[in-house]
């Protein structure tokens, strides 16, 4: 299976598969509207098979029906189960209107989510993950043919769940805010590495509310979702020792934002004013310290020893001012820190320049959790299974968007070479989302979604500023009004190069 392009794959099934509908069986018409272009019966009678959830019988709701009725709902968010089965099995009216299959009723699709479980869900989101471009695509890599890295962004969030008892126990009660009252909901905490180019996701780690981003970001690494070839673009949160070590360790580059304030000795200055510098290790003594140790004290590391034991990282001290179209300019600070340490190959002030699109996956997470999952703040399940189910239902959507984002760009009849940045993603999701319980070849609906998408002039991403704070606080009225949103200017400057004067 490419990792670039599922829609360019072969349809070849596993040899010896058998369909989980009988071809003749009247569910067999079931479609899942132009999503079947990425999402193939097969690759969906595969993932059911291989997890042992094959039917025994068809009932209402089979197995292929209940994945198709899974990935639905998040195509209808905030409607019952009574109406997205509606919408679903709308299209198996024969030419005089009478329905070949009745709808199921919703207790029967709880009853087929539970007996589907979140594994088959689990192998689909497995084989769609994946950048879906190529390295010389538009947006996809930096540095052109120098380095060509591929862009990759890692950041978290959190999304609540039902506040059940089963919930609570396997993720924890709903958090507490800073004045100790009770949170609403329990929350889980998901973590994607995403490809800055076409947003789509590389892979993703979740758990409970307690457990951090850097732990999801360690289960990214050890699942070697990052790898050679890789640019990894994070913010301050990860700029610690243990998680630069764990991309270093696995053949990755990286550029991470540190905290200004961070002191970082010169070991050799550069001409473009960066310098190569050396990060310190964590300051507690290592296995082997605590082995030689013995039962006595083993008192943490000094300073000489961390930088003994640390990584060579190039420093970038960087100023960015954004000024409006009205209000006051606003000058920011960053200190950068990146394993690329030849000054010539990745120039200081292209990386400032290149470190905006550690954003991309802010804005994979408005594309996941405003727009796909619009009304839907809660995720509906009552139940562990359940809540895992959904998610990877809900990845899954947000990926197909993506993957026929980057076609849409890749194929455009009017503009070669468009960047995925360029093709709005709400746009395509409706287009996607009126396909669902249409009945056609699906290659003749995704050409349905795709003339819609080419139809409508391309998107501009101009300059923004954003306020840090939260929405609908005084804070964030203050930070509009000092800087109205409309189109910003940007002005990068970097360290001026301290080389030592010659005698």
């Amino acid at each position: 299976m490419s990792q670039h392009d599922v829609i360019a794959r072969g349809r070849a099934a596993t040899p010896g598969l058998q369909p989980s509908i009988p071809p003749q069986h009247p569910l067999a018409a079931l479609s899942l509207g132009a999503m079947l272009e990425v999402v193939p019966v097969w690759m969906v009678d595969e993932a059911v098979t291989a997890c042992g959830r094959l039917q025994e019988r068809v009932r209402a709701l089979p197995s292929r029906a209940t994945v198709y009725f899974t990935l639905v709902l998040w195509l209808r968010p905030g409607e019952g189960y009574a109406e997205v089965l509606r919408t679903l099995f709308a299209q198996l009216r024969d030419g005089t209107g009478h329905m070949q299959w009745r709808v199921p009723t919703s207790s029967a699709a709880v009853k087929a989510r539970q007996r589907l479980g979140p594994a088959p869900l689990r192998v689909l989101f497995e084989q769609l993950r994946g950048a879906h471009a190529a390295l010389h695509e538009p947006g996809m890599s930096a540095f052109g043919r120098t380095l060509a890295l591929l862009k990759v962004s890692v950041d978290g969030t959190t999304l609540d769940v039902a506040d059940t008892a089963a919930n609570r126990t396997a993720f924890g009660d709903p958090p507490r805010n800073g004045k100790g009252a009770g949170g609403r909901y329990p929350k889980i905490r998901l973590v994607m590495l995403v490809a800055c180019g076409t947003r789509a996701i590389v892979d993703a780690a979740w758990a409970g509310f307690a457990t951090g981003e850097l732990a999801l970001l360690g289960k990214l690494v050890r699942r070697g979702a990052i790898r050679p070839g890789m640019l990894v673009l994070a913010d301050r949160y990860f700029s610690g020792h243990p998680q630069v070590a764990q991309v270093v360790a696995a053949g990755a580059d990286l550029l991470f934002r540190a905290q200004n304030n961070r002191n970082l000795p010169v070991v050799e200055e550069l001409p473009d004013g960066s310098y190569l510098s050396i990060l310190p290790s964590a300051n507690l003594p290592s296995a082997g310290d605590r082995l030689r140790a013995g039962s006595g004290h083993c008192p943490r590391l000094g300073i000489r020893k961390r930088q003994a034991r640390g990584l060579r990282i190039r420093v970038i001290h960087a100023t960015v001012t954004a000024a409006g179209e009205d209000g006051e300019p606003r000058t920011e600070s960053y200190l950068l820190l990146t394993t690329l340490l030849d000054a010539r190959a990745a120039p200081a002030a292209q990386l400032v320049a290149l470190y905006h699109e550690r954003w991309e996956s802010e804005t994979g997470y408005a594309d996941l959790k405003t727009y796909l999952r619009a009304r839907q703040d809660v995720l509906r399940s009552k139940a562990p299974a359940g809540v895992a189910q959904e998610l990877y239902a809900l990845l899954i959507v947000y990926q197909i968007v993506q993957i026929v984002r980057a076609r849409a760009a890749r194929e455009h009849p009017a503009h070669a070479q468009v960047d995925p940045d360029r093709i709005s993603f709400t746009v395509t999701l409706r287009a996607m989302r009126r396909t669902v319980g249409m009945y056609g070849p699906e290659d003749g609906l995704l050409e349905l979604v795709l003339a819609e998408i080419w139809g409508q002039p391309l998107i501009e991403r101009r300059p923004r500023s954003k306020p840090r704070e939260l929405k609908g606080t005084p804070a964030f009225a203050r930070a509009v009004e000092r800087t109205p949103p409309g189109r910003m200017t940007y002005v990068i400057s970097t360290r001026e190069p301290r080389l030592p004067t010659s005698p």
